[in-house]
């Protein structure tokens, strides 16, 4: 309890005792967003039904320039927005509890006026303005009725917004361009599966093989037909040429999967890129370390009426798009899904299975998932060799907010509520086709967004050795089939 709390405190509670001395009534309000109570206007030992909003501004401190007669005050501008945007009566009272001391402020008579509220700041009159009984007729004047629809806009809450959009920080500074001696992707495989070494990303566009890598060195020289052009590859990434930019950022997408090849993999029909699943099928935590208990980013999930067999497996999955905004490349994070039935081949459950998952997740679930991709693509697992960096997620700070409490449940808090239409809608429908409760799914989701405290053992992801035993590794694959 901060010594502010308790002034704030003393500044309301001596409202209450001042609303009283005049004969009215004064309404707490339990949550303050920049109202702090409401003065229900009495006359004769009636209840007038008509009301004034009152926000409390409480200080032991001295005013601006003030002296015996007087002092000024200067309302923040979005507190005067937030006051005068509506129609609803407000005073704002300012008061030394120390003291025992209050004035009043009528903010619709003293900035109503542009080219008052353009100068933001009132001087306050210690006589005619004190805030005690001799108040009462000016209360009784201002007052209005309460059903004459009284209203204020939305309350100002600034808010960090975090966007999905990871910046560029660094790429190579050549680009390479010869012409090519296959016309498609599936000719180019063929080639340097039989070529030695292993070279960098690379994109087919015209008849040209275009690459970060020199394409003068194996493996893909072997694509090359003709002289080999280097360029700067300031060239291709600020270039007006609209055609020259999706090739550009498509070589980026490609240049961050053939980055991280040894543990994610491209999946050509889903369009996105998954973790590969581990050896021996056991679950893989990425991002653990310095307090942070990681996610686990593939993983077996068990037969609710087998316990002993695996059901299917989960994989952390993410569509990267690279796009270029107000000059700077940005990658945008798809957060996505992947579910196998082996590890390898994609389960014949996985619609469903994505589809309730997609309904279930919130806010905080994605929000966790772009974190998890974020610290990936900035460090985890980097090797030496790759060729992007990534900087910080970027953020937006704005004048405007939501309340979270105007959200409704979270998955899990609600489904037994039949009048939770997002929980209960259609999207049972997909999981009811599928050998999977929502139970199941939720459990994913709550491992997603857990806190960094020691993970609690998940019932659905089991250890290692059981998932040795019970599960067949899969077939070794290359990922460089894909086109």
């Amino acid at each position: 309890m901060s010594q502010q709390t308790l002034i704030g405190e003393g500044g309301v509670s001596m409202i209450s005792r001042r609303v009283n001395e005049m004969g009215f009534l004064y309404h707490d309000r339990r949550v303050d967003h920049g109202i702090d109570g409401e003065i229900e206007l009495v006359a004769d030992g009636n209840a007038l039904n008509r009301i004034i909003m009152v926000q409390s501004k409480a200080s032991n401190r001295p005013h601006t320039f003030e002296t015996s007669e007087s002092f000024q005050w200067t309302p923040r501008p979005e507190d005067l927005d937030y006051w005068l945007g509506g129609n609803a009566p407000v005073i704002v009272v300012l008061s030394r509890p120390a003291e025992d001391l209050a004035w009043w402020v009528d903010i619709r008579a003293e900035f109503s006026d542009p080219r008052r509220r353009t100068e933001g700041t009132v001087t306050v009159n210690k006589q005619t303005h004190v805030f005690d009984k001799s108040a009462a007729p000016a209360m009784l004047r201002i007052g209005v009725p309460r059903d004459s629809g009284l209203f204020l806009p939305p309350p100002p809450k600034k808010e960090l917004l975090t966007s999905n959009l990871l910046p560029v920080e660094g790429f190579p500074d050549h680009i390479f361009v010869a012409p090519a001696v296959v016309e498609g992707y599936r000719s180019a495989w063929e080639i340097l599966r039989e070529a030695p070494g292993e070279g960098t990303a690379w994109i087919l566009h015209d008849k040209m093989v275009i690459s970060f890598g020199d394409l003068r060195n194996q493996p893909l020289r072997g694509l090359c037909d003709g002289g080999v052009e280097r360029h700067d590859t300031a060239e291709w990434a600020n270039s007006d040429d609209d055609d020259r930019l999706h090739q550009f950022g498509d070589l980026l997408r490609r240049t961050l999967v053939n980055d991280r090849r040894r543990d994610v993999q491209w999946h050509q029909d889903r369009h996105h890129l998954h973790f590969r699943a581990t050896r021996d099928l056991a679950p893989r935590v990425v991002g653990r370390g310095n307090g942070r208990r990681g996610r686990t980013v593939f993983g077996p999930h068990y037969s609710k009426a087998e316990p002993e067999r695996v059901s299917y497996y989960h994989h952390a999955a993410v569509n990267p798009r690279f796009r270029r905004i107000d000059g700077q490349w940005l990658c945008h994070l798809d957060i996505d899904y992947c579910f196998t039935h082996d590890g390898w081949k994609e389960s014949s459950f996985a619609d469903g299975l994505l589809a309730g998952i997609k309904r279930l997740e919130r806010h905080p679930s994605v929000l966790g998932w772009t974190r998890m991709w974020e610290g990936y693509f900035q460090g985890d697992l980097l090797s030496a060799r790759s060729l992007l960096t990534f900087g910080k997620l970027l953020t937006f700070e704005v004048d405007r907010g939501i309340d979270d409490d105007w959200w409704g449940p979270a998955p899990g808090t609600g489904a037994d509520d039949p009048t939770d239409d997002r929980v209960n809608a259609g999207g049972d429908r997909a999981l009811n086709r599928v050998p999977v409760d929502q139970d199941d799914l939720l459990s994913l989701l709550s491992e997603m967004t857990a806190a960094a405290d020691p993970p609690a053992q998940s019932k659905n992801l089991r250890s290692p050795r059981r998932a040795t035993k019970r599960a067949p590794r899969p077939r070794g694959h290359d990922s460089r089939s894909s086109d």
